[in-house]
């Protein structure tokens, strides 16, 4: 039987990444333009718990994948690519680790396709203010994803133990320029869909929360697919998400 867990054990998890798209499947059509600076939570945060969060971690772990908390143990986040647009949990590890991707300050994972960087791409800026990166600017310590025309970038986040996790999406929105063709957005517990979000250059949208339970091993996607094969570069994508373990 599962015990709720005590204060100060609760697994929060925060992601960045950067979406290019104007129809939402939540509100098509409807959503205004916005663009949002990614939130950085840290300990002086209320109830700031145990946490997982993939910009503050992947800025302290910038040259590892896969890679922990902030605070170390288990390396739950992974950075990885599709081999196809086929979400079919086929993801190898992204290949190559960029300490200057694009402009100083942006450090990344990236494959092998040439643009104005190699795609796809995931990555996060480790400083305090806006960096340009090809047509668009990733926010301050952010993270950000870039797709390339047939391989998706793809967070990884696998859960260390048994129990339940809730996702809450903070924001989406395209921060790659007025050049972007779109993408879409995926959240995948293995190969079963749970959110689909698609989103047009310029473009923002917020995410109902999902909840689910979680075997040990079991592994989120969170996958950006480009639209179109034009303006790849100009799809970077901001991405704000928070997973709270709330059972275990």
């Amino acid at each position: 039987m599962r015990a709720f867990l005590a204060r100060g054990a609760v697994i929060a998890v925060s992601s960045v990444l950067i979406v290019s798209t104007a129809a939402t499947s939540y509100a098509a059509g409807t959503q205004p333009t916005r663009t949002r600076t990614a939130h950085v939570a840290s300990a002086s945060d209320p109830d700031p718990l145990m946490r997982w969060k993939l910009a503050l971690d992947l800025r302290s772990h910038p040259n590892l994948n896969p890679f922990p908390s902030y605070l170390g143990g288990d390396r739950v986040w992974s950075l990885r690519g599709s081999r196809t647009l086929q979400r079919d949990g086929d993801y190898p590890l992204l290949p190559s680790y960029s300490s200057t991707f694009g402009a100083a300050g942006l450090k990344a994972w990236h494959g092998t396709t040439p643009n104005c960087v190699k795609l796809p791409a995931v990555g996060a800026n480790t400083t305090d203010k806006p960096v340009p990166l090809c047509s668009g600017i990733v926010p301050a310590d952010a993270a950000f994803v870039v797709p390339a025309a047939t391989h998706a970038p793809v967070v990884a986040w696998t859960s260390p133990f048994d129990g339940s996790v809730t996702i809450s999406h903070d924001a989406i929105n395209e921060v790659g320029g007025s050049c972007g063709a779109g993408v879409t957005y995926f959240v995948d517990l293995g190969t079963t869909p749970l959110a689909t979000v698609s989103l047009a250059s310029g473009h923002g949208t917020d995410l109902a929360s999902i909840s689910r339970d979680l075997n040990k091993g079991q592994t989120l996607y969170f996958v950006v697919e480009p639209q179109s094969a034009k303006g790849l570069a100009c799809d970077m994508t901001q991405l704000q998400i928070t997973i709270d373990a709330v059972e275990i």
